[in-house]
């Protein structure tokens, strides 16, 4: 007896131009953000197949209303798109993939036909005419990297709820198989986006209780990426033992990590401000600290003809019971001391 399944593939549309055209440390971190947003937002229990770069290859026998489908769709969309905002509003980093991550859009495919199963050692996967076929229709000729393509075996099988279908234009390609007829809608008009705000903070309007200025021999961009990518951290910072992050994601404004001294454990988050033009700056924050309500660091990098000048301000804002405030200010001035000397002397050495 034949089987039949919905063929369901989300496809994150200016992916190969993206990769090829941007630094690939930074890129797939950003994909794998998205990928991860798309399955999570799977509302109508569409089975996962396979991961194939820029796209989900999903499916499910259970058959939802047409409606579902189309605000499936949506759902993936609107978390997809928040996510990509995030890169305008809350990124630190400046590098080619962070900043054109904004460029990234997503297209969806539907198509009903048959399916069977292929076994290869301990991996099933669908099989057949369909599987290829869906494949197929991802090469089209809608003039839209943003939409979501309907194939003519799916709009004949949900027939009878043609009046819950959005306005979709018909059209039509040419494959190794055959024409395939299908139906497409562009989906701006779909999209609810929330404006993201951005996550800024004001930085105290008074003297810091530490503050540094270094010079560099580098530029701006390495000495950012050294002081806020979390994974370079322990090459040169000297205030705690060790970090716990996920080492998938990027940092950026409202990203929280966790800093280990002892047997202690800080939830720190990463913070942004209002900087003059040229400024680059990375800072945190966190309220865990004994006998500290909040401490926050700021630390602001400039970039002159051959060095970049950066200046580190750190604000603590004591308990109002707490007596020993200069010991604390001492301890973490040293600490920042040794940090600074280390940062030093590895952006002089990485630019030699």
């Amino acid at each position: 007896m034949k089987e039949y399944a919905l063929y369901f593939m989300p496809d994150i549309s200016g992916f190969t131009n993206f990769v090829t055209n941007t630094e690939i440390e930074h890129s797939k971190h950003i994909i794998s953000e998205l990928l991860e947003i798309l399955i999570d937002n799977n509302i109508i229990g569409l089975k996962l197949v396979e991961i194939e770069g820029d796209a989900l290859f999903m499916y499910t026998t259970e058959f939802p209303e047409f409606s579902d489908l189309v605000e499936q769709s949506k759902k993936m969309l609107d978390a997809f798109s928040q996510h990509i905002q995030r890169y305008n509003t809350s990124r630190i980093c400046e590098c080619g993939a962070c900043v054109s991550a904004q460029d990234l859009q997503v297209k969806f495919l539907i198509h009903y036909g048959e399916i069977s199963f292929m076994r290869v050692k301990d991996i099933v996967k669908p099989y057949g005419a369909d599987v290829i076929k869906i494949h197929r229709l991802l090469k089209n000729s809608i003039p839209s990297d943003q939409y979501l393509l309907i194939s003519q075996s799916t709009l004949d099988f949900y027939k009878q709820e043609q009046d819950a279908i959005p306005e979709f234009t018909i059209n039509q390609d040419v494959y190794d198989y055959g024409t395939s007829q299908y139906a497409y809608t562009e989906l701006e008009s779909l999209l609810k986006l929330k404006n993201h705000e951005t996550k800024i903070t004001v930085k105290p309007n008074r003297n810091p209780e530490i503050y540094f200025d270094i010079e560099v021999v580098n530029d701006i961009d390495t000495a950012i990426d050294y002081i806020s990518d979390l994974r370079r951290r322990s090459e040169w910072y000297k205030l705690v033992n060790s970090l716990e992050f996920d080492d998938l994601r990027i940092n950026q404004a409202g990203t929280v990590h966790q800093c280990i001294v002892g047997t202690n454990v800080f939830n720190v988050e990463t913070i942004k401000w209002e900087l003059n033009e040229g400024e680059r700056g990375y800072g945190e924050r966190t309220s865990d600290m004994p006998n500290i309500s909040t401490y926050q660091h700021y630390v602001t990098l400039n970039q002159t003809q051959d060095t970049v000048h950066i200046k580190l301000e750190v604000f603590l804002d004591f308990d109002e019971e707490f007596e020993n405030r200069s010991e604390v200010i001492m301890d973490i001035t040293n600490a920042w001391t040794k940090s600074l000397d280390s940062l030093k002397t590895k952006l002089n050495t990485v630019a030699n």
